[in-house]
């Protein structure tokens, strides 16, 4: 067999604590006074460390605080000293061995202290203690491990103050972002100061703001794409202009706020949950419902029941104008041209799609498509029904039909 297939990979598996040790005691940074002195400072830190997460008298908990002191260690010296043994085993001989666990101990501490999160407000999963037993013992962090996690936890800090300074800046009090996320409150501020606004909108706010920003991206020189200006960010203090310069492109490339084939509701619909907006009074309420639905208001005139919906929905899928109620006449007329022609059901779809108010969409769809359509057509298709006799009873019992009588017109 050639040496290229012989090759044997020899993997250390012992703790980064036990490599210095062997590194020192070898190239004799470390001496025997030093070994005698650092086991006693382990006998006295093993029986604390034990009564601390269970009792010093079990062998099992005493075992198990050997081990946690020495992950410790291990830890403290690897990441201060960056895996360099011969720094480490001089950092053994000069400090006491205590003052290294106490060393992993804070770091963890620390590290734990840091948000894992950018959620106000959001518990951690966590109590200090049960962190500290599972990341010294059952779960102890390799270097790179812990490395990734603080990388996470100073990001998610990171985004935290950046979104407290908007929120300051903006004059908006931190009790109102409980259970907010930090990215959403950056992501408005940015959107407000785009549209020279400066204050966080309610729901009616922010439909109002994304309606004139998608107006002025239609009205700019760049073909209708978002476009949000570096300079917005020229004020904001340096720690916090990396978060939110990344945010900045994010909406950019992602949030398609300024797409023309989305209508106002639908893209409500998908970014709302993205964007911070404060609580609505039912003013607010009713206000955003006509904002982001002007072409269903405009044409129900208020009315929501189903009689007056269906008869929006019969005239346009007889091309004519929707209206909330027809005459008679107007209902033969229909049931001539559905006759013709037959059902323009994906004029119903197209208008219900692009006009309604979204949260009523699909039932609004099942009410034409599965409810109405189908006996509709059973009834005003029926060439046996010559003079419209069926086919008009169908429509005054389903739609709104004005009929006169006795010299006034009743529905």
């Amino acid at each position: 067999m050639s040496d290229k297939h012989r090759n044997i990979e020899l993997v250390d598996k012992r703790s980064f604590f036990e490599k210095t040790l062997d590194f020192g005691l070898k190239r004799h940074i470390l001496d025997q006074e030093k070994c005698r002195a650092m086991i006693e400072d382990a006998a006295k830190g093993t029986v604390q460390v034990a009564a601390f997460f269970g009792t010093s008298h079990l062998h099992t908990d005493l075992e198990n605080a050997r081990q946690r002191i020495v992950n410790l260690i291990s830890l403290y010296l690897e990441q201060t000293y960056n895996g360099d043994l011969q720094k480490s085993a001089e950092s053994l001989r000069d400090n006491t061995f205590l003052s290294h666990s106490r060393g992993g101990n804070e770091m963890l501490k620390a590290l734990h202290a840091l948000p894992d999160s950018t959620v106000f407000g959001d518990t951690k999963g966590q109590a200090l203690k049960e962190f500290q037993d599972e990341r010294t013992l059952n779960k102890p962090f390799s270097l790179n491990a812990y490395r990734k996690e603080r990388k996470a936890r100073e990001e998610c800090a990171a985004v935290v103050a950046a979104a407290l300074w908007f929120a300051d800046d903006m004059g908006l009090e931190h009790s109102a972002l409980d259970f907010t996320g930090a990215e959403t409150v950056i992501r408005t501020a940015l959107l407000v100061r785009l549209a020279g606004g400066g204050e966080f909108p309610n729901r009616l706010g922010f439909a109002k703001l994304l309606a004139t920003i998608r107006s002025n991206a239609a009205n700019s020189t760049a073909a209708g794409k978002l476009k949000i200006s570096k300079k917005l960010l020229d004020d904001v203090p340096l720690e916090y202009r990396d978060v939110a310069e990344k945010i900045r492109r994010e909406i950019e490339k992602r949030d398609a706020l300024t797409d023309p084939a989305v209508t106002l509701d639908s893209l409500l619909n998908l970014v709302e949950l993205r964007y911070f907006v404060q609580e609505s009074s039912l003013e607010d309420v009713d206000g955003f419902d006509a904002l982001v639905s002007k072409e269903w208001h405009k044409v129900t005139k208020g009315k929501e029941d189903p009689y007056s919906r269906l008869t929006i929905f019969m005239c346009i899928a007889a091309a004519a104008k929707p209206k909330t109620s027809v005459s008679e006449t107007e209902a033969r007329a229909m049931i001539r041209q559905i006759r013709q022609h037959g059902f323009d059901s994906a004029a119903v779809a197209a208008f219900i799609n692009s006009a309604a108010p979204f949260e009523i969409k699909d039932n609004l769809l099942s009410l034409w498509e599965d409810e109405f359509l189908p006996e509709a057509q059973e009834y005003l298709t029926d060439d046996d029904d010559l003079k419209y006799t069926r086919a008009l009873k169908f429509l005054k019992e389903n739609c709104n039909i004005k009929v006169k009588a006795a010299g006034k017109v009743q529905e």
